[in-house]
């Protein structure tokens, strides 16, 4: 029997999901570790109007490397392998649309981190059911980027964060910025492709990695907020 937006309404911002918080949420997590070989932890941040906002992590025992190689072999997250597309029929996708038809309140994923054994990958709702949408597109990505995106070609990140923006500088300032929209309501599939934010232990700050030029510069790294 599905269960209320009441359930969450007076829950601190960020807490794990019992199995029994949503109907079907244990069913979901079951074939979600096994869709990615992983254990999983799902959190709620709240909830917004009528949405309840899933924070999904994954904890995988290999490393990222090792993960690509798999998805490129269709063993691991079963992606459709293609970055140009919209996938609404995807595993992921379906598992997600499957959790919320056996509920009476909306459900959307906020965030969907994957946790490898040498770098975190996180990946940000950008709008309204981004993140089911997107992930097998991201995940193409990533893997097609992945030997671009270590620093002086020796050092890997070990946290990605997708996608990231950079906000436009006022007119008259010296500084050169990317110029970039941070407005959600705009925001579209292709800003999952454009940048991304790279965390070295050697950087003290983050860094930008441009997809279209498969290149890594400093600047300022700003997350998408609601």
């Amino acid at each position: 029997m599905p269960l209320h937006l009441d359930n969450f309404r007076n829950q601190p911002p960020i807490t794990v999901i019992k199995d029994t918080d949503i109907a079907g949420l244990s069913d979901f997590k079951r074939k979600l570790e096994r869709l990615f070989f992983s254990k999983v932890v799902i959190r709620n941040s709240a909830t917004d109007g009528q949405i309840v906002k899933l924070v999904v992590e994954i904890s995988c025992n290999f490393d990222l490397a090792e993960g690509l190689v798999n998805l490129d072999q269709g063993i691991w997250a079963q992606a459709k392998k293609s970055a140009e597309h919209v996938f609404r029929d995807s595993k992921f996708f379906n598992l997600v649309n499957d959790l919320r038809e056996q509920n009476d309140f909306a459900i959307d994923v906020e965030e969907f981190s994957i946790v490898f054994n040498d770098c975190n990958v996180i990946v940000n709702k950008i709008y309204d059911g981004s993140i089911p949408e997107q992930l097998d597109a991201i995940l193409t990505k990533l893997s097609a980027h992945f030997v671009h995106l270590a620093k002086d070609e020796i050092e890997l990140p070990f946290e990605v964060f997708i996608p990231i923006f950079e906000e436009q500088k006022k007119s008259g300032d010296i500084e050169s910025t990317v110029p970039m929209n941070s407005e959600k309501d705009q925001l579209t599939r292709k800003d999952y492709f454009n940048f991304w934010g790279l965390y070295f232990y050697s950087e003290d700050d983050g860094l930008i990695y441009t997809l279209e030029s498969k290149s890594i510069s400093s600047g300022e790294l700003n997350m998408l907020n609601e």
